[in-house]
């Protein structure tokens, strides 16, 4: 049997997490002012930034369900909500140029998103199997070493995270109906 539209759509969402997350890290090789944004490289970097964080808040929480378990959910929940709202704070602070949400919305979703990054981690560690237990602690050392090539390290977590998608939907799909 073949895989289902569920691990399709899923696996697509982990890889897109992982190719704007590469896509972002790369571009601040070339040092873009994503803070005071002029050009359009330098746009790119800010609503490139803020699309990783979005797409990042729905892959955690698919990436849980997953896993499962309650405690995976519970903090790819606080992670979705950091990334949910740092990528709100960072369009309005270094997009619209307004001061403030950098440190009433970015900061917090930010430090939200690594606490629940951190907790994940742990949760699938203890809970997960194979290769599933890499990709919240590869993406939360990726998120941190983001202007560094980091986004590199997040890609191969979301693209395995993806393989891993499509194996337990056919594998789903695979059992005879009785």
């Amino acid at each position: 049997m073949g895989v289902g539209s569920r691990g399709v759509r899923r696996a697509s969402l982990f890889a897109i997490t992982g190719v704007l997350w590469c896509a972002r890290s790369l571009a601040s090789l070339t040092d873009p002012a994503f803070t005071d944004p002029d050009t359009a490289w330098d746009w790119f970097a800010v609503v490139s930034f803020s699309a990783a964080l979005a797409v990042l808040a729905m892959a955690l929480l698919s990436f849980a369900r997953l896993v499962g378990g309650r405690a995976p959910m519970g903090f790819a929940v606080i992670a979705a909500t950091g990334a949910g709202i740092g990528a709100v704070g960072n369009l309005i602070e270094d997009g619209l140029q307004v001061e403030w949400a950098g440190d009433w919305l970015y900061l917090p979703g930010v430090l939200l998103l690594l606490l629940g990054l951190v907790g994940l981690t742990v949760a699938v560690a203890v809970s997960g199997r194979g290769v599933a237990r890499f990709v919240p602690a590869a993406t939360l050392i990726g998120t941190l070493l983001l202007e560094r090539g980091g986004g590199v390290l997040v890609l191969a977590a979301w693209l395995a995270a993806a393989a891993v998608a499509l194996r337990a939907d056919k594998a789903r799909y695979a059992r005879p109906l009785t």
